[in-house]
């Protein structure tokens, strides 16, 4: 978590802090309910990847056991936390997920979008990292399924474009994310050879480091089955 918190700046903390502020977890559900697709997922860092995956092994990431269980260590939000269901906690996460992607694509090159790329890129970090956590035979559940396939897939995509941003990420940070992004391909090489996943899980847009891990690695037995 440490490692997470060293990516934090000013920026990215104006942007999350403010949405918390104006009461953005009591939007939420509201707003999610007139976004069917805002979970669904395409190819870029502010989705979750994850068009044309298997849909009869994925559910939906929002309300996965894995989520409320992991949430509210990822976003803080103190006493509020339990006022507040965690799918709009994990709505929150997402919103930040916007913003940092159409600053980094639309936006001029500056610190910035660096900022908030790199704390995007820790946040869904520290979130895969939670979920990775839990027995093996949870991420069996679709929803978690779903939350483990989103969280992996947006840290590498926010990894990938903090570290090609302009100007570039500071060394440290750059070996932070690398430090999570190889414990993520280390866990991520488990659960494919477990078959908790399976390359069809990620659909047709993902990062390349996911497509090896699922092409290189092969299924040795199914913990899935009872």
């Amino acid at each position: 978590m440490g490692e997470v918190l060293s990516l934090i700046r000013a920026p990215a903390i104006a942007f999350f802090g403010g949405f918390l502020v104006v009461g953005g977890w009591i939007w939420a559900p509201q707003i999610s309910s007139y976004l069917p697709g805002f979970s669904s997922g395409v190819s870029s860092a502010g989705s979750g990847g994850s068009w044309f995956a298997d849909s009869n092994r994925l559910g939906r990431p929002e309300t996965a056991p894995v989520v409320r269980t992991c949430i509210f260590r990822v976003i803080d939000l103190g006493s509020d936390a339990r006022k507040i269901e965690p799918s709009a906690g994990y709505f929150i996460l997402k919103a930040g997920s916007l913003s940092a992607t159409v600053t980094s694509q639309f936006g001029k090159p500056n610190a910035r979008a660096e900022n908030q790329s790199a704390f995007m890129a820790g946040k869904w970090g520290e979130l895969a990292g939670c979920i990775y956590a839990q027995d093996d035979r949870e991420l069996c559940d679709p929803d978690s399924r779903a939350a483990m396939v989103e969280a992996t897939t947006k840290f590498f995509a926010f990894a990938k474009q903090a570290q090609a941003s302009n100007p570039p990420i500071s060394a440290g940070d750059a070996r932070v994310l690398e430090n999570i992004g190889d414990r993520l391909l280390n866990a991520l090489k488990n659960h494919r050879r477990y078959g908790t996943l399976a390359p069809s899980d990620f659909g047709a847009f993902v990062p390349s480091e996911i497509t090896r891990v699922m092409r290189e690695e092969t299924q040795t037995r199914d913990i899935c089955k009872r």
